[in-house]
């Protein structure tokens, strides 16, 4: 379904992906609306599916005025850059940032953007969201699964990890990326062994 997006959905959109390699598997393009300021634009996202029907896309973008501003994979870069450099960019400077490499061919250089950033707690440290999981309480009746599923999520032996399941909280992952979060999620939920999750978005705004 062809749909035009906001410039802060767009980025959203992107960041929503698990990881490179997720983008990359969803998303060949991303189309811009006419000439004004990125932040003031209309965008669609070409997503590979979109790609095997290159006439509809043509179709589309003729009729709204589209044109190609960045393989979304070069898109995904630029707002990686900026947030490695700026954890707390705001909409205004990813649109400088994209504007920049849209002309200069080159990432934008932020004044202090080389030096260390300590991870922040609720924010991802690079461009896609992260996740810590935690085993927060474990009936009696459930110790010996739970165990079972906790040595080999966290490859120890099983004494450890029922010792480990009788001392909660136990940290089963920390900055964990969603395909990793929701692989660990799904085998505790077969077993009905309830987890906690952690969110850290990619910005600071959501």
């Amino acid at each position: 379904m062809f749909k035009l997006n906001s410039f802060r959905e767009t980025v959203e959109a992107i960041a929503a992906c698990s990881d490179d390699r997720a983008l990359w598997q969803r998303y060949a393009w991303v189309y811009v609306q006419g000439d004004s300021a990125l932040l003031e634009s209309r965008f669609y996202l070409v997503s590979n599916i979109d790609e095997d029907d290159e006439r509809r896309v043509l179709d589309f973008g003729d009729r709204f005025e589209l044109s190609s501003c960045l393989e979304a994979a070069s898109f995904a870069d630029v707002l990686c850059v900026q947030k490695r450099q700026q954890p707390h960019s705001s909409l205004e400077d990813y649109a400088i940032a994209l504007e920049h490499y849209s002309e200069q061919d080159a990432f934008l250089e932020v004044p202090g953007g080389d030096d260390p950033k300590a991870a922040e707690p609720g924010l991802a440290r690079e461009l896609y969201a992260e996740y810590d999981l935690f085993l927060a309480e474990c009936s009696p009746d459930q110790l010996g699964v739970a165990a079972r599923e906790v040595s080999a999520v966290l490859e120890i032996n099983i004494a450890s990890a029922l010792q480990a399941c009788r001392a909660l909280p136990l940290c089963l992952g920390e900055r964990m990326n969603g395909d990793r979060c929701l692989q660990i999620e799904a085998r505790f939920s077969a077993l009905s062994v309830p987890l906690r999750r952690v969110t850290h978005r990619s910005f600071p705004w959501q």
